[in-house]
């Protein structure tokens, strides 16, 4: 998916604010702990970006930037939506969970009734 995604951060982000978020995380690893990521995320432009490539992995949905955002930094109009049916899938929500994507992966009949593989009750 990172191609999907990539080609998805390069048709709704001006370059220069793509090539500062590929950027960011190995220009500030010279901080200590978690302080590089808070940078990121701390930082008015690149954190909601930051912010949301995490769900976009996650969700394989790209949530709309903020207007003041857009205005700042002249982006065009973006809206909330699914990347593709294939980031959907591949949504790492689903690994978290345990589960499989709604309408996506048949199960089989009565799948519902068993519990997902790691659990207990």
């Amino acid at each position: 998916m990172a191609s999907t995604y990539l080609d998805e951060l390069d048709a709704l982000l001006p370059a220069s604010l793509l090539d500062r978020i590929l950027n960011a995380y190995s220009a500030t690893t010279d901080q200590p702990g978690d302080e590089h990521l808070k940078a990121i995320l701390d930082d008015p432009d690149l954190g909601p970006i930051a912010r949301n490539i995490i769900v976009m992995w996650f969700c394989g949905t790209w949530t709309a930037l903020p207007a003041e955002w857009r205005s700042r930094n002249d982006a065009a109009e973006d809206s909330t939506h699914v990347v593709s049916p294939a980031a959907y899938q591949a949504g790492l929500q689903w690994v978290a969970a345990g589960a499989h994507p709604a309408g996506a992966r048949q199960q089989g009949f009565g799948a519902w009734s068993t519990e997902p593989p790691g659990t207990t009750s």
